[in-house]
C-alpha cells in the first residue's frame, strides 16, 4: 500500500469514528432529555444543543428525536449482515436469530429500552414504524434462502415476535442476542404446542 492509500485510508477511518461519535453522543442526549421530559417535551434543537450540532446534522443521523432516544439503525439489514445470514449453514430461522442477535448486540441495551418504553409509552409508535419496516428487508433477505416467500413471511415474523418478547421481558440481558431470541422463538413454539395439544372443551349435559 503506497503513503498516499495509507493516508487516505487512515482519514477515512478517523471520519467513521468521529460519525459514529457524533451518533452515539446525539443517542445519550436523546435518550437523558426524552427520560426527563418525555418525548413532547423535548426538541431536536435542545438535542443539538446539548451535542454542539446543527438540525441539518442531527437528520444527517437519525429521522425524529424518538428514533434518536431510541437508537433506531436507519436500516434493519445492513451488507455485513447480509453476507452473513447467506453463508450460514442450517435451517432459516435460526440463522435470522444470529443475524437479528446481532444487530441487538450492536445497539442499544434492551434493559435500559424495556425501562425507557415503561417509563414512555409515547415512543412505542417510532419503534413499531421502524419494526415494520424492518420486517419488510428482513423478509427480502429470508426469500434468498427460503423455499417461496409464504416460508420467509412465516420465518420473519416468528422470529420478530420473538423479538417483541425480549423487549418487553429484558429476560437474559447477559447472554448473546441470538440466544435469546432462539429461547424466546423455543417459547413461542412451546406456547403454541401447548395450545394445539389442549383437548377440545366439552359442554356438560
Amino acid at each position: 500500500m503506497s503513503i498516499v492509500e495509507t493516508v487516505r485510508d487512515g482519514g477515512e477511518g478517523r471520519r467513521e469514528r468521529k460519525k459514529q461519535q457524533t451518533r452515539q453522543a446525539l443517542h445519550e442526549a436523546a435518550l437523558r432529555l426524552v427520560e426527563e421530559q418525555g418525548l413532547d417535551g423535548t426538541t431536536i434543537e435542545q438535542i443539538c444543543q446539548a451535542v454542539d450540532v446543527s438540525p441539518r446534522t442531527f437528520f444527517n443521523y437519525f429521522p425524529s428525536k424518538a428514533a434518536a432516544a431510541l437508537n433506531l439503525p436507519e436500516s434493519g439489514v445492513a451488507a455485513d449482515v447480509v453476507e452473513r445470514f447467506l453463508a450460514m449453514p442450517g435451517e432459516i430461522v435460526p440463522a435470522l436469530c444470529e443475524v437479528v442477535g446481532a444487530s441487538m448486540d450492536d445497539g442499544m441495551d434492551r434493559v435500559r429500552l424495556k425501562q425507557l418504553i415503561k417509563l414512555r409509552p409515547e415512543l412505542m409508535p417510532a419503534l413499531s414504524q421502524w419494526m415494520g419496516a424492518a420486517r419488510e428487508q428482513f423478509i427480502e433477505l429470508a426469500e434468498r434462502r427460503a423455499a417461496d416467500r409464504d416460508e420467509a413471511v412465516r420465518a420473519v415474523s416468528l422470529v420478530l415476535a420473538a423479538l417483541n418478547v425480549l423487549v418487553y421481558t429484558g429476560s437474559a440481558p447477559d447472554r448473546p442476542g441470538a440466544e435469546r431470541l432462539l429461547a424466546a422463538v423455543d417459547g413461542l413454539i412451546g406456547v403454541r404446542g401447548a395450545r394445539m395439544a389442549d383437548p377440545a372443551p366439552t359442554l356438560n349435559a
